[in-house]
């Protein structure tokens, strides 16, 4: 039998997080985020020291959105907090770069979120793009299931989309525990697993080298909006933890997010979450919809795509990004404050173009080596 069609069949099996790693703060804050106490939350997420080097992957499109190929170094402008930055190296992921290093994709389908008629409506347009082109896929692929149940992925990953398909079917549609019926207790449990399995998949895929596009077709967790702007000072704290330790952890698992939302337009309003793209430098300007996944998609460079009658057109849209784009890597300015908030940017000299790229990131004290008593 085949191996990744014996692991979907053993239901119990889920991801196992060590509880050694940054990323299991993240989750642990995620789960009970009224109890955990501000100075819990930054002993959590302090580091050792600041990174000397930083990699940021850009992509450059067009005004048709397809990939913008054969820029120089020359044509970017790399800009941390609006000082300009120079770059360190640079690199083009062209052909031969993407053959050695191919980027790995994951799919993950949604089964807390939704409902089981659209859970239905997800694996099928899901298998609808693993068998088309007779099942050859671009990129090494993997795909992986959130329910209430947990996390189920397929261990290590392939080009054959037909063994992925015949791996996805022997799940189980899952009818979500935590239903709209709860309110808003049941969504805050909703968007609280939500947390906690995301953190689980970065934890997964930040053991792989090389650039990672994980693939949500999901509409995204609950944003909490209304709740987000009563939120008292402990919850924003908790709120500017999680967002710190999330923005950090994605970028250092060179993971780039997608949301491909299954809803069609006109059901609900999927753009609730363009107002909380600006990046958060302080606590008190923290509200639950930072924690949104559309938000940390856009934040990582990633897309939000929103066709629910054609999900396997978005992700073959998404996966497009696996076909090159560029590496700038530049030093970190050092962070006089833990948790000090550093806008990237950058520019290119192309008209019409587009660029998408990671949007920021949380900067850590630089600490100078302690003087050995003599």
């Amino acid at each position: 039998m085949n191996r990744t069609v014996r692991f979907w069949q053993q239901r119990s099996a889920v991801l196992a997080v060590p509880a050694v790693i940054a990323v299991t703060s993240m989750i642990l804050l995620a789960q009970n985020p009224t109890e955990q106490s501000p100075a819990a939350a930054q002993n959590a997420i302090m580091a050792p020291g600041a990174p000397t080097t930083m990699t940021i992957h850009v992509v450059v499109s067009d005004k048709n959105g397809q990939p913008v190929e054969g820029l120089q170094e020359s044509d970017f402008t790399l800009l941390d907090n609006k000082q300009p930055q120079n770059l360190l190296r640079f690199r083009a992921d062209d052909a031969p770069v993407l053959k050695s290093n191919p980027v790995q994709v994951m799919i993950v389908v949604d089964m807390i979120n939704v409902d089981l008629t659209t859970v239905s409506r997800e694996r099928e347009e899901v298998g609808a793009y693993l068998k088309g082109n007779h099942g050859e896929l671009l990129n090494p692929t993997s795909i992986a299931v959130i329910a209430d149940s947990g996390v189920k992925a397929a261990p290590g990953s392939t080009l054959d989309g037909n063994t992925l398909l015949a791996a996805f079917k022997q799940t189980q549609s899952e009818i979500r525990d935590i239903g709209r019926s709860a309110g808003f207790w049941g969504a805050t449990e909703r968007l609280q697993k939500s947390l906690q399995e995301l953190g689980q998949l970065i934890q997964y895929e930040s053991q792989k080298p090389g650039r990672k596009l994980v693939l949500f077709v999901s509409p995204g967790w609950p944003l909490l909006i209304a709740n987000g702007e009563q939120s008292d000072m402990k919850q924003r704290e908790w709120v500017f933890s999680s967002v710190e330790q999330f923005t950090n952890s994605l970028r250092e698992a060179n993971i780039a997010l997608y949301c491909i939302n299954p809803f069609d337009l006109g059901r609900t309003n999927p753009f609730q979450y363009e107002g909380y793209l600006k990046g958060i430098s302080a606590a008190k300007d923290a509200t639950y919809p930072d924690l949104g996944l559309q938000v940390l998609a856009t934040h990582t460079g990633g897309q939000v795509l929103i066709d629910g009658h054609d999900i396997a057109g978005s992700l073959k849209t998404a996966i497009r990004d696996a076909s090159g784009g560029y590496d700038l890597t530049f030093a970190p300015i050092p962070g006089d404050r833990a948790n000090e908030y550093h806008a990237l940017e950058v520019r290119v000299d192309k008209p019409n173009s587009k660029v998408r790229t990671t949007s920021g990131y949380y900067a850590r004290v630089q600490i100078a080596p302690q003087k050995k008593d003599r």
